[in-house]
């Protein structure tokens, strides 16, 4: 038999560190455009999410929809957002700020 230890394995590899939690704001928009959100504001609310690092995600509390990914057109849709409904938009990640301040501008 074998005399290895296996101490010296476990003194090599420490526990892991979980990653430190990511920035993350959120917030409720309604919204106003009289034909919904559409294809093309849906167009404008995918460019301007897909500038950001940040994980961006929209669900339809009127709706009570599960949330979306907003850096998707086809996700977008699937939210069937109607004049006056409410969405929660969710941002995390670096500039998660920055990117919940720049999609509320467009609601």
């Amino acid at each position: 038999m074998s005399n290895i230890s296996h101490s010296s394995f476990l003194d090599e590899n420490p526990a892991q560190v979980e990653p430190p939690l990511q920035p993350s704001k959120s917030v409720v928009v309604t919204v106003s455009d009289p034909r919904g959100l559409h294809l093309r504001s849906g167009r404008d609310v995918v460019r301007i999410a897909s500038r950001f690092q940040a994980r961006i995600t929209a669900a339809n509390l009127s709706r009570n929809t599960n949330a979306v990914d907003l850096k998707s057109i086809l996700q977008l849709m699937q939210l069937q957002a109607r004049q006056g409904h409410s969405l929660h938009l969710a941002a995390s990640g670096p500039d998660a700020d920055a990117a919940i301040e720049a999609l509320c501008s467009l609601f």
